[in-house]
């Protein structure tokens, strides 16, 4: 007797769970979202890639079904669609700009706002996980058969839209981010040909380089204005040791304790200047006194012709003598000054 009254404490334990399953199913509307069994769930379906500001959202999406089974979804428990609905699948994956390509130029933390609009009707989605390079799949519980499906994406403000039924992408205003090329910001040395400041008395340990240029759309977390884009690259400047000698055997070693670094591109000064808040950017450094200028410039520029240049740099140093020889009386403390031209693109 007493076996058979535990047994029969677990069909009755077992007839409840399946009771609220079923009642679980019966609460399934449109907008829901049921998360698929696998991340990269239907990965052989249609494919598109989106390229937002701060970087690439690649999406494959496969024909609505009106029901997933156990082993399609996270619970591992199948779902049928309510009646009169279908479920549309979608995964995604966030790839995100590498580390120091695009994020200083960009200075933005927005997440896109993506709704799935199928047959006049719009679900809010929740945006991919910016910064998270794992990817996610999902069924969208839709009303209607979603024959005509599509995901609208807007990052502040500027709205692309993929065809989910053929995977094409139009990509209205922000067109002009597909046309950055990976290695746009390659290093690049801006000192190799003209030796700034050395002369027949003067020898100083200066280097100057520079990270681009890129063109993009968006830039300091604004959208370019109407018919411009903007022209962006980052310059890092570094002089750790000024000397100048007598010719008669003295001389003079001086360190600079503050710089001022004026850029132009024909005349215009740059519409942002983002600084890199690390000791690139520091004067004097405390650990080796060297003296850092490092800025992200953003120019706008016409987006007809937007390989504008060369870059005009005037830098000016204040320094103070640290070790004198030979005799040499130097001044305590002067203004040295060197301009250049930079050029930005290859013939």
């Amino acid at each position: 007797m007493r076996a058979r009254a535990v047994i029969g404490s677990i069909v009755l334990v077992l007839s409840a769970a399946l009771a609220a399953c079923g009642e679980e199913q019966d609460t399934i509307k449109a907008g829901d979202l049921i998360q698929a069994s696998a991340d990269d769930q239907f990965k052989d379906g249609k494919e598109a890639t989106v390229t937002l500001p701060t970087g690439r959202l690649l999406i494959h999406t496969a024909e609505p079904v009106d029901s997933a089974t156990g082993d399609d979804t996270r619970t591992r428990q199948a779902v049928d669609a309510p009646s009169g609905a279908v479920l549309v699948p979608i995964s995604w994956q966030y790839d995100p700009w590498d580390q120091g390509r695009l994020e200083r130029i960009v200075d933005s933390s927005d997440t896109p706002i993506v709704d799935l609009v199928t047959d006049e009707e719009r679900y809010r989605l929740p945006p991919p996980e910016l910064g998270d390079e794992g990817g996610e799949s999902f069924y969208v519980v839709v009303d209607g058969e979603a024959e005509d499906r599509s995901l609208e994406i807007e990052f502040d403000g500027v709205t692309q839209s993929v065809n989910l039924a053929n995977g094409r992408t139009d990509a209205g205003d922000a067109a002009a981010l597909y046309d950055i090329r990976d290695d746009a910001l390659q290093k690049a040395s801006c000192d190799d040909d003209e030796r700034w400041f050395d002369s027949v008395t003067v020898s100083a340990e200066f280097t100057c380089d520079r990270f681009g240029p890129v063109l993009t759309p968006y830039a300091a977390g604004e959208w370019a204005p109407e018919g411009s884009l903007w022209l962006a690259l980052t310059v890092q400047t570094e002089m750790r040791i000024y000397a100048e000698a007598n010719l008669l055997g003295g001389g003079a070693r001086f360190v600079a304790t503050d710089v001022t670094v004026k850029p132009d591109i024909d005349g215009d000064e740059p519409t942002f200047v983002i600084s890199a808040d690390n000791d690139d950017d520091t004067c004097p450094s405390p650990l080796t006194t060297a003296c850092g200028w490092s800025k992200t410039l953003i120019f706008e520029v016409p987006a007809d012709d937007a390989e504008q240049g060369p870059l005009d740099l005037d830098v000016a140093y204040r320094m103070k003598v640290a070790i004198a020889w030979g005799g040499h009386i130097p001044p305590k403390r002067m203004k040295v000054e060197a301009s250049e031209e930079i050029k930005l693109w290859d013939d």
